[in-house]
């Protein structure tokens, strides 16, 4: 007959969880979501005016304030402040912001995509850059399918 386990062994259990669990979590993935080197890069800087074959979304279109991701780097690039930020596979937030990028118009270039969102009366280019791979293959690029 098995008794109780001590204190020690208890102690040493919980460590082992907490280690495991501290290691999957520095790893940055979960196991269950299966994620991949997959990001996208997002970058807004305000502009002056947007080229004539661009569609200009409103920052209240709901594409654009309805993605949180969007709408901050956006906002941020209409107070005269370029803003950059990247979203990786890992982040539950990854599948929805390329849901966000894909429904909104674009000018397609070979290695990325231009939006143009007007705020308070400014004209802000958002560039978004969509990379696979490692940090040592950043230039294989993965855009979206073109619609």
């Amino acid at each position: 007959m098995a008794g109780r386990p001590s204190r020690r062994q208890l102690l040493r259990r919980g460590a082992v969880a907490v280690g495991v669990g501290l290691t999957g979590a520095l790893a940055g993935c979960s196991s269950l979501r299966g994620c991949s080197s997959a990001e996208i890069f997002l970058r807004a800087e305000l502009v002056g005016t947007a080229p004539e074959e661009a569609t200009v979304v409103d920052a209240a279109d709901p594409r654009v304030a309805n993605s949180p991701w969007v709408l901050k780097v956006v906002e941020a690039a209409a107070e005269g402040h370029p803003r950059e930020s990247s979203v990786t596979d890992c982040l539950s937030d990854y599948d929805a912001l390329r849901a966000d990028l894909d429904a909104l118009p674009s000018v397609d270039r070979s290695e990325d995509r231009l939006y143009y969102v007007r705020v308070d009366g400014q004209v802000v280019r958002l560039r978004a850059v969509f990379f696979a791979g490692d940090d040592a293959r950043r230039s294989e690029l993965v855009l979206p399918p073109a619609r």
